[in-house]
């Protein structure tokens, strides 16, 4: 367990997979901070608050908020494609006004901050090589394959609460969503142009439990590390 983290007073604390995290961590070259939309965790100022500490730890900060599949995500849920359709302009413009915001509070410190919709990610070159790898990988290892599957399940029972709840067509949107972004777990050194980079999220997922660590079948880059970081309390339990 890391101690609390320096520089913020704001009692968060974070917490690398491996060993191998812990060293990418204190080389401090890259940070990935990925925001999905509709998420509630990320208010004003947790947001703020993980972005005061990542200018403090890293030379250069990505924030990409998720806007790829958000509305078929809803269509397969019941919601007709006109709400589907509003509801993700307004869940974008407020994902949009928090970034913009947070990155105020950091003050001069936001011109290393980098801040792209998913979708414009995926225009990369660079994006589009790590992606070919990743479903070549989806389809021919299935022990990757079954950590996307148990991440599709974890993003739609956030979503819907009740596995009842999760229809075919709602797991085919979800795996959608997911595969989108997958390639930022697999290989964002590649993608950011950096030598080393640490996704930084607020809790472990299937994807990043199944590559930490992970020696044999597809593995994420050498250079990519994984760092839970989130409020103390809900850290220790």
């Amino acid at each position: 367990m890391e101690p609390e983290l320096p520089g913020t007073g704001s009692g968060l604390h974070a917490e690398p997979l491996t060993e191998d995290c812990r060293l990418i961590w204190k080389r401090g070259d890259h940070a990935l901070i990925g925001i999905s939309g509709g998420n509630s965790y990320f208010n004003q100022d947790r947001l703020t608050a993980l972005l005061h500490w990542a200018a403090d730890q890293f030379a250069d900060i990505d924030v990409v908020y998720v806007d790829t599949h958000m509305e078929e995500m809803l269509v397969a849920g019941g919601r007709s494609p006109e709400y589907a359709a509003r509801s993700v302009k307004r869940t974008l413009k407020d994902v949009r006004r928090r970034i913009r915001r947070s990155l105020e509070r950091v003050g001069p410190e936001a011109k290393r901050f980098h801040v792209r919709a998913l979708s414009e990610v995926m225009t990369l070159p660079e994006y589009r090589a790590v992606t070919e790898r990743t479903d070549r990988a989806f389809r021919d290892d299935r022990d990757f394959s079954s950590a996307c599957e148990r991440m599709v399940r974890q993003v739609l029972l956030n979503k819907r609460g009740e596995p009842a709840d999760i229809s075919t067509a709602h797991l085919a949107a979800g795996m959608r969503y997911v595969m989108a972004e997958a390639p930022l777990f697999v290989d964002s050194p590649a993608i950011f142009g950096t030598p080393s980079s640490t996704l930084l999220y607020h809790l472990s997922t299937p994807i990043t439990h199944h590559f930490a660590g992970k020696q044999t079948g597809f593995r994420a880059a050498p250079g990519q590390g994984y760092v839970v970081v989130g409020p103390r309390q809900a850290a220790r339990g």
